[in-house]
């Protein structure tokens, strides 16, 4: 009999057990992602003449002479946003059931949105390169980005204030002060433009608070969505089976 229940115990555990060889392991298309990138980066870098090798690869602080801790609250808005996006995309990559695909489309435009405002506030997309390098101006850029969050507010406006609203309405609020703190107009007319007080205490305060704001609603609403992804039944708890008769 014990051969018999352990027997029966390896064909269970060989059963439930994922089969790589039967399946194929993918880890080697996870391994040519993970070259493919920066090969195609550090390729560009050295097709390119504008900047030289060391401009491109090197750390602005080193190549510059400045202080690292020069821009020390962008660079930990950088974090965040970057933070916000790896989330979105995990718990896109989690919730794969067919129950969950609202849940899964929501986290993987958020996270693609994320990372667009995130390549925009490191390279200074809709201040610098779009403006200069296509001849758009930066208003009607950031009335692009405008629309662009209203759509996506509009698309999922029902997931959005079913999870965690206040901390998503403080999240908004202070990504909107610094949009409204960020108008040179605005700034003129109530005479604030030459406060370094308005420019960068509230306006990137207000900027630096939102984004915080972005990741820690974007990980509570993800860890939350994982753990219950139908979002209309509470979860299943688990308790010790009942004694056999």
């Amino acid at each position: 009999m014990k051969g018999v229940a352990v027997a029966s115990i390896t064909e269970n555990s060989s059963r439930n057990s994922p089969d790589t060889t039967a399946s194929g392991d993918t880890s080697h298309r996870w391994l040519a992602a993970g070259i493919s990138v920066p090969a195609i980066v550090v390729t560009l870098a050295f097709l390119q003449s504008r900047y030289t090798y060391g401009e491109l690869l090197n750390d602005p602080a080193d190549i510059v002479g400045y202080d690292p801790f020069l821009g020390l609250i962008s660079t930990l808005g950088l974090f965040s946003w970057a933070a916000a996006a790896g989330v979105a995309v995990l718990a896109a990559a989690v919730l794969r059931g067919a129950e969950d695909a609202p849940a899964r489309r929501f986290f993987r435009i958020a996270g693609l949105l994320t990372l667009l405002l995130l390549v925009d506030d490191a390279f200074m997309l809709h201040e610098q390169v779009l403006p200069k390098g296509l001849g758009i101006r930066e208003r009607y850029i950031k009335v692009g980005y405008l629309a662009l969050a209203a759509a996506f507010g509009m698309t999922f406006f029902r997931f959005l204030v079913r999870n965690n609203p206040m901390l998503l309405a403080s999240a908004v609020a202070f990504l909107a002060g610094s949009v409204v703190f960020d108008n040179p107009a605005l700034l003129n007319g109530l005479g604030l433009m030459e406060s370094e007080l308005v420019l960068y205490i509230v306006e990137d305060g207000c900027k630096f608070t939102g984004i915080v704001l972005w990741f820690t609603w974007m990980l509570k609403t993800a860890a939350d969505s994982i753990g219950n992804p139908a979002g209309d039944r509470p979860p299943v708890r688990i308790g010790p089976e009942p004694p056999v008769p």
